[in-house]
């Protein structure tokens, strides 16, 4: 665990230092702000948290790939992935810093907009259970983009095909419920909806409901992923 701490605080500082991390920032808490205050001068009186939710997951699912592809697509290009991987350390230990990293800043760029709900509960008697729910599944599904993002960056060695094939693997997987023809089989059919991770996140957490199952389907994913991942630059360092 010492070696993950370790590469987990120079991740971090990388990250940091990097200037697409403050444009992310900047797009995923001024957009929602937006909406938020277009949502309370329209509608003061039933004003809530749902629509900036969504808007947010849509955010998420368009900036995770912009923070994803540096993980590991950044090392194979530069080369720095060989003293990396020579060093005392695992495999399995560099991909979870490099994962742990990124779900750090995730939070960070989720708590600014803590301001959003506080903002609400001032100026009217939301219900706190859709809230909290919505931002536990904002997280999960950050964390699931980020993973599949990590996967897809090991595959390649530019930072742009990561990207692409990060946005294009998680709006197939969002459409994947719809996807089935009609005259598909009731198992083929929910097989494509649970493996949408759209129909987990919309219909259970955006709406304010917390099911361990749906907690289940999101870490489940992370943690294939991350072991996915390890397999794959294992492969490609001794090739």
């Amino acid at each position: 665990m010492r070696n993950v701490a370790e590469l987990t605080r120079r991740e971090l500082a990388a990250t940091f230092l990097s200037p697409i991390a403050y444009i992310v920032l900047v797009v995923f808490v001024m957009l929602p702000g937006y909406v938020l205050s277009e949502i309370l001068i329209r509608r003061m009186a039933t004003a809530d948290m749902t629509p900036v939710v969504h808007l947010m997951a849509w955010v998420l699912l368009f900036i995770s790939p912009m923070l994803a592809m540096r993980l590991f697509a950044d090392e194979f290009q530069s080369g720095t992935i060989e003293p990396l991987m020579t060093a005392p350390v695992t495999t399995l230990e560099v991909v979870l810093s490099k994962y742990l990293a990124s779900l750090f800043f995730l939070l960070t760029a989720l708590v600014p907009t803590f301001v959003y709900a506080a903002v609400l509960f001032q100026i009217g008697r939301p219900d706190p259970g859709p809230v909290l729910a919505g931002y536990l599944g904002l997280f999960l599904l950050g964390a699931y983009f980020l993973a599949v993002g990590m996967v897809a960056s090991a595959c390649v060695r530019t930072q742009i095909a990561a990207a692409v094939i990060t946005i294009v693997l998680l709006l197939t997987l969002q459409t994947l419920g719809t996807m089935v023809p009609s005259d598909a089989t009731d198992t083929l059919s929910r097989v494509a909806r649970y493996l949408s991770y759209w129909e987990h996140f919309v219909a259970v957490f955006a709406k304010g409901i917390i099911d361990t199952r749906d907690v289940v389907f999101f870490v489940s994913h992370c943690a294939f992923c991350v072991f996915l991942t390890s397999v794959i630059v294992a492969v490609r360092r001794w090739r």
